[in-house]
């Protein structure tokens, strides 16, 4: 039998695993981290010639048709000449900032356009491939870890916010991405909490992710 249309594709049980596992929120640390380690597994198996269905067993056919909707509706971003050039900028911008020594002052990007655009989709990419490398770089240590304590590694940082956010709403929605309590606090205290939590996670980039939805 000819095994082409089934190649790639999970057992059963997997296709139910990935239809049904739960995914965190990307705007949380655990979910950031899923975010980052699943991306781009999600590959559709070949498209069979009608000869090639007819060797498909009667049994895998649902699960055929069942994983390559799943993948269709999951589809990876499609590179363009603006987002490879934006991927290109923000890429350059990160790994500059990362790079500075002794100097407060790091310049950061703004990306706008249209909703469904892919700027999400696009930033967090570019986001994800600069984490693997920094962590590749360090072994995946935190090299700023100060000796002692227990910190986990964040190098880059993702949340959303409304178009509304205060000052005191978008320093709560960064601590609770580390599940750090912000409760009764005020804003001097918030932002220098916040501070603290970015140089003790070891963070080297935080995406704001702004969007008109509640």
């Amino acid at each position: 039998m000819n095994a082409g249309p089934l190649n790639g594709l999970p057992a059963r049980a997997q296709i139910a695993h990935l239809i049904t596992q739960r995914r965190p929120p990307r705007d949380t640390l655990a979910g950031w981290q899923h975010f980052r380690g699943t991306r781009g597994l999600l590959v559709p198996p070949p498209m069979p010639t009608a000869a090639q269905w007819r060797t498909v067993p009667e049994d895998r056919r649902t699960d055929f048709d069942l994983f390559r909707r799943l993948t269709n509706v999951n589809l990876p971003i499609q590179d363009t000449p603006m987002s490879a050039k934006v991927s290109r900028l923000i890429h350059r911008r990160l790994l500059g900032n990362a790079l500075k020594q002794d100097d407060p002052t790091l310049s950061g990007i703004m990306v706008s356009g249209s909703g469904n655009h892919g700027k999400t989709a696009t930033v967090c990419s570019v986001g994800a491939f600069f984490e693997d490398m920094w962590l590749d770089l360090h072994q995946q240590l935190n090299p700023t870890a100060v000796e002692g304590t227990i910190d986990l590694h964040a190098p880059v940082v993702y949340v959303q916010v409304p178009v509304t956010a205060t000052p005191k709403s978008l320093c709560q929605t960064i601590l609770a991405f580390f599940g750090a309590a912000s409760k009764g606090l005020t804003l001097p205290q918030l932002i220098r909490q916040v501070s603290e939590s970015l140089q003790d996670h070891g963070v080297r980039a935080l995406i704001i992710d702004f969007t008109d939805r509640p």
